[in-house]
């Protein structure tokens, strides 16, 4: 009798599950929902709770949990898209010790994967503990506060992420050390609220306890590392930047060998206050290794980079 009463309940349900996704009557069903998002994934067993990034166009959730956690049975907390499911159900253990997939099923019956991946945080990950300022004008500066922020042979970026479109902005570094680093905002980066994440070789760490607010364009100038680091005689050295202003400017060429005298060579500044340019002339001296200080109205600002001129 049970194993009846079990039958009819499972043919209700698959009849049921049919009527909702296959029925073909619009006069009887109002148009259901096609959204189909992960809007939360998170550990609630950690504090502070492990949140998942979720990228809805890459569909994919990143997720970091804490030194040596055990992952083979941990607990997500879901929310999905209003009438959507998700499978496996939110507040179900898994083993998460590879990546899985999560299939969201909208009320309209479309489906949609994600692959959640949790990684497992190392002794020396990058964290982002405080910034200085909590709103600010492009050109200006302001410290980030951290641990792990650099170490010998690393490479470390700072990214603003809009938290409207996504977009994403490399924030310039001034100076860097383990424990903070003095970031400059690039001009150009639209008014609006933005998460920032510190990259160190590949391991990244997103700041999660407030945003930056930028609230306009500065009036501070910014020079750009070189992208060109080799020239000819007869290119057009450039430097970038922004908000450059004076009435002369000048590029003085710093030998790098001994005996070569320093060149001191008048440039042009374009009308924007974005780039400063020099033609290299046929007669300048070559081959040599070059530093370079840009010289605004007799004022000097020094370029981190190295520069070689080549005869041809």
């Amino acid at each position: 009798m049970n194993k009846t009463l079990t039958s009819y309940v499972g043919l209700f349900t698959f009849l049921l599950f049919l009527w909702n996704c296959t029925s073909e009557i619009p006069s009887l069903k109002s148009p259901k929902s096609p959204k189909k998002d992960i809007l939360t994934f998170k550990f609630s067993d950690f504090n502070p709770v492990a949140e998942g990034d979720i990228d809805t166009t890459a569909r994919t959730v990143k997720i970091r949990v804490p030194v040596a956690t055990k992952v083979t049975a941990l607990i997500p907390t879901i929310t999905v898209s209003s009438d959507a499911t998700v499978s496996p159900n939110s507040l179900i253990a898994q083993n998460f010790t590879v990546p899985l997939t999560y299939m969201v099923t909208a009320a309209d019956c479309t489906k949609r994967a994600y692959l959640v991946t949790v990684d497992i945080a190392r002794t020396t990950d990058p964290e982002i503990s405080g910034i200085e300022t909590i709103s600010a004008k492009t050109t200006e500066q302001f410290f980030i506060y951290g641990k792990n922020l650099t170490r010998t042979g690393t490479v470390t970026t700072f990214t603003l992420t809009s938290k409207t479109t996504g977009k994403t902005y490399t924030l310039k570094n001034i100076s860097l050390a383990a424990s903070q680093a003095k970031v400059q905002i690039p001009f150009g980066v639209p008014v609006g609220t933005y998460s920032i994440t510190v990259d160190v070789n590949g391991r990244q760490f997103k700041y999660r306890l407030l945003d930056l607010k930028i609230t306009g364009d500065g009036t501070i100038l910014s020079l750009n590392r070189m992208t060109v680091l080799s020239y000819i005689r007869g290119d057009k050295l450039i430097i970038t930047g922004n908000n450059i202003k004076a009435t002369k400017a000048q590029i003085r060429f710093q030998p790098q060998t001994a005996g070569t005298v320093t060149q001191t060579k008048d440039a042009v500044i374009n009308q924007a206050g974005t780039e400063v340019s020099y033609t290299i002339e046929p007669t300048f001296p070559a081959p040599y290794n070059w530093t370079l200080t840009l010289l605004l109205d007799g004022q000097a600002y020094a370029i981190q980079d190295v520069v070689r001129i080549l005869a041809k």
